[in-house]
């Protein structure tokens, strides 16, 4: 039986930690993830999705607030016997002498088709770069961030509506049981590691609260994915009347699909080129756009003001009708 040791965090971590321990191949000696925080405004402590399936299988479970230079936690975990580390979504820099002291090596599961979209947010950064199609990519670790030999990978197809939630979920069911597929047969030499090539290398970086914010002055494509690239969380939001709207669906179309001048209200401010007026929300028929400065247009399906439910857009006009025409700056 394989010995298994694993540094995990979020809910991605366990339901691969599960797909691992409901396999026959193998052992799972201990589970190493983040200490215990309060979640939101109660304060309440809440164990992550990881310890909670440690503590139900009765696996050994550490909780160190560092690992790097932390003696005793690694003279803890240099007295089991392990052949592989496996490591998903673990938030510290894994240090050499910890990659030292499996059998065999330590393993690394990354959200992206390496060694394109390196770092924080692969599985995010696909969206936002207009990818329709992504990775599961299983890789051996080293002392650098995503420089490890590739080991293997599965490609997960990326849909138009695909959104970071939707995508992770994908993600959550293909992972583990590409893992223990992947370990079997590197375990056996049936596969073997290949090293990046590092000339082809691009990074993503953690998501900021610069990019939360709908620049219109932008394309309606390059909107359309960061509304993808941003939802459920934080979530792509405008201003109105000095509060937040959350843009929670929406769509793009091309300027062609313009209905034709007769049909247009005076109020559009339609100018010499039957174009609309870039950030102004239009109303035409059953739908609500606004135009971007490439003349596509964004629409509008659900939107949520701040502190207040989710509402179709068509509900959220009829009770704030003054948001037709309005101009998002």
């Amino acid at each position: 039986m394989i010995k298994i040791w694993f540094f995990w965090t979020p809910v991605l971590a366990s339901r691969v930690l599960e797909d691992i321990y409901n396999s026959w191949i193998f052992d799972i000696k201990f589970v190493v993830t983040a200490t215990d925080k309060p979640v939101w405004r109660w304060l309440n402590i809440a164990f992550n999705p990881v310890k909670k399936f440690a503590l139900d299988k009765n696996i050994a479970l550490f909780q160190p607030e560092k690992i790097r230079w932390n003696t005793d936690f690694i003279e803890k975990i240099k007295s089991f016997d392990v052949d592989y580390f496996v490591v998903v979504a673990y938030s510290k820099i894994i240090p050499a002498e910890i990659l030292e002291i499996p059998k065999k090596m330590c393993i690394n599961i990354h959200g992206s088709i390496l060694p394109k979209y390196r770092w924080a947010s692969p599985i995010q950064s696909s969206l936002i770069g207009w990818e329709t199609k992504t990775w599961v990519t299983i890789m051996k670790m080293d002392v650098g961030m995503d420089t490890g030999d590739i080991i293997d990978m599965q490609e997960i197809p990326i849909d138009k509506f695909e959104t970071s939630e939707t995508l992770f979920n994908k993600f959550w069911q293909v992972s583990g049981k590409f893992l223990v597929d992947t370990l079997l047969k590197l375990d056996n030499w049936i596969i073997k590691p290949i090293s990046q090539d590092d000339s082809k290398a691009t990074y993503c970086s953690k998501i900021s609260k610069e990019n939360w914010l709908a620049n219109f002055s932008k394309s309606a494509l390059t909107l359309f994915n960061s509304w993808k690239w941003l939802t459920p969380w934080p979530g792509l939001y405008t201003n109105f009347k000095d509060k937040k709207l959350i843009i929670e669906e929406c769509d793009f179309i091309s300027p062609s699909v313009i209905p034709p001048p007769s049909v247009i209200p005076a109020e559009a401010g339609i100018s010499e080129n039957n174009k609309f007026q870039i950030w102004e929300v239009v109303r035409i028929e059953d739908k609500i756009w606004i135009t971007c400065w490439d003349w596509w247009i964004l629409i509008l399906k659900k939107v949520k003001l701040e502190w207040k439910k989710t509402q179709d857009i068509k509900d959220f006009v009829n009770w704030y009708k003054d948001f037709v025409w309005y101009v998002l700056k």
